[in-house]
């Protein structure tokens, strides 16, 4: 599974649930480039359970939805 892809499915339930970029990079502290997939920088382990466990999201379902 690539990281671009992860982003990018990222990036795209973010602004498909209507989520405000800007208040989870507060939440988070990540920047708002990380979260629209505008940055190369990959998400760490951390911080890529931490963005799964606030939007409600088990990872496994990014890697099922990105194989298919």
């Amino acid at each position: 599974m690539q990281s671009r892809n992860v982003m990018e499915w990222i990036a795209n339930y973010i602004k498909d649930q209507g989520y405000s970029v800007k208040e989870l990079s507060f939440m988070l502290q990540l920047p708002e480039k990380k979260l629209t997939g505008e940055m190369d920088e990959e998400l760490s382990a951390e911080e890529f359970l931490d963005l799964c466990s606030y939007l409600n999201i088990k990872p496994e379902r990014i890697r099922e939805e990105i194989k298919s």
